[in-house]
Order: structure tokens, then C-alpha cells, then sequence
């Protein structure tokens, strides 16, 4: 799918999940609009079903999968799985993003692994989405709970800032799972993750950061040339099912 004004794909209110998104090559998207990407979701709109237990009324919903895309995420879109307003109950995996990374705006209980990242920086960067994972404005009981961020690559081409997370406060950490991923920046620089100590806006290093039990088994290396990277999603893309 390519040449689109706004998302390609876009699930607007995930009533009941269950849904599935694969094996799409996506790009040229979001060309006459803004704040968007190739693939949207929502769910603004609480639903009741049964989805989960026969004749049971929840708000709850089966989880839904996006998964084995290649999404490039060009022209004007800022992450190319835009989870935006609430999306919630999603798993993520084995999908190829080139120029964005991971979103998550007032949402729940989605899922990130086995996931590649290239350049997750070299995109517009309009509301800090020129990280590897944007967690925005999560708030304890409201939104932000059971995110998990595990097994990714992220390949960042000029900064060396993984993480966006809103209202990040060691005193009390409220923020996604983070584990055993691989982070790859440029040749010069040093990984750098914010986030308050003692009342104050903190730059931390990997070791830092994962003194507070984040990102545990989690390396940062410098990132490699280009060709490495497209035979790891061509590998990923092949291999996995």
C-alpha cells in the first residue's frame, strides 16, 4: 500500500480485537496530513462484550496482532504504528520500521518484541517521536499500565536517546517493561535516559538506568552499516512465521 494522504490501515475504536494486520509492505503515507502514521488505532469508545468470557459484559477485549509488516514511516507520518487515544490490548511483532519507533498515548496492555527499528530518529520529530519508544502521558490507574517494550532492535541514526517516557521519577518509577533489547547508536556518541532522581531531570547511562531494575539484559552497541541492517529484517522477515 503506498501513495495515501492519511494511514493506510486504521482501527478506529478496536470494539471487541481479535484483529490482525500482516504481511503488508506500507509507505508513502500521511502525504497530506500530519500527527498520523501508516498504521492508526484507537480506542476512544469503552465497549461492552463478551469478548472475553461468553455472556460475561466487559470492557475487556481479545488482543489483536500486527505483525511480519514492513512499514516505511516517510512524508510526513511520525511513528509507523501510530497507537494513539487509548489503543489498547495489542500485540506487536516481527515487524520492519524504518525512520520511527514504538508510541503509546493514554493506552494499555500492548506488547513490543522481535521488533526492528532503523533510524528511529530520522523522522520529523514532531512530539518527541524521534526515540525508539514514546510513552505519553501515562498515569497510574488512568492509562500506561502492562506495556511491555522486550526483545527489540533499534537501530538510532544521530541520537542517542532511546526512550521518551512522560513523567519518568525513580522515586516512582511508572513506566513500560523494558528488557533484553539492543539498542545501536551512532559511532561517537553515548546512550543517554532521562528521567528524574531525587525531585530532578536526570541524564543516565545504561548502567544507571538499569540500576533501578530497567532494561535488564538490555546492550547498547554502536549501530552498523546499512547492509547489516536490511539483511537482519530480511532474516527476521523469512525466517519467522
Amino acid at each position: 500500500m503506498f501513495n495515501i494522504p492519511r494511514a493506510a490501515i486504521n482501527i478506529n475504536d478496536g470494539f471487541y480485537g481479535n484483529h490482525t494486520i500482516s504481511w503488508n509492505v506500507i509507505f508513502n503515507t500521511v502525504r497530506e496530513t500530519s500527527d498520523h502514521g501508516p498504521i492508526n488505532t484507537w480506542d476512544r469508545q469503552p465497549f461492552l462484550s463478551d469478548a472475553v468470557q461468553r455472556g460475561v459484559p466487559s470492557l475487556w477485549q481479545h488482543e489483536s496482532s500486527i505483525h511480519h509488516n514492513t512499514l516505511f514511516n516517510n512524508y510526513n507520518a511520525l511513528w509507523p504504528i501510530d497507537h494513539d487515544d487509548g489503543s489498547c490490548f495489542y500485540e506487536d511483532s516481527y515487524n520492519f520500521h524504518v525512520y520511527g519507533g514504538k508510541k503509546n498515548f493514554l493506552g494499555h496492555s500492548k506488547i513490543d518484541h522481535h521488533q526492528i527499528y532503523v533510524y528511529s530518529d530520522a523522522n520529523r520529530g514532531d512530539f518527541g517521536s524521534n526515540v525508539c519508544l514514546g510513552d505519553y502521558a501515562p498515569s497510574r490507574g488512568s492509562s500506561g499500565w502492562n506495556e511491555i517494550w522486550v526483545e527489540n532492535t533499534c537501530v538510532l541514526y544521530r541520537n542517542p536517546l532511546p526512550y521518551k517516557i512522560d513523567n519518568c521519577d525513580t522515586d516512582n518509577l511508572f513506566v513500560p517493561y523494558l528488557a533484553n533489547n539492543k539498542i545501536y547508536i551512532p559511532s561517537g556518541t553515548q546512550a543517554v535516559f532521562t528521567c528524574k532522581v531525587n525531585g530532578s531531570a536526570r541524564q543516565l547511562s545504561l548502567e544507571q538506568w538499569q540500576s533501578y531494575g530497567l532494561d535488564i539484559g538490555t546492550i547498547v552497541q554502536i549501530a552498523p552499516d546499512v547492509q547489516t541492517i536490511i539483511e537482519w529484517g530480511r532474516k527476521m522477515l523469512q525466517a519467522t512465521t
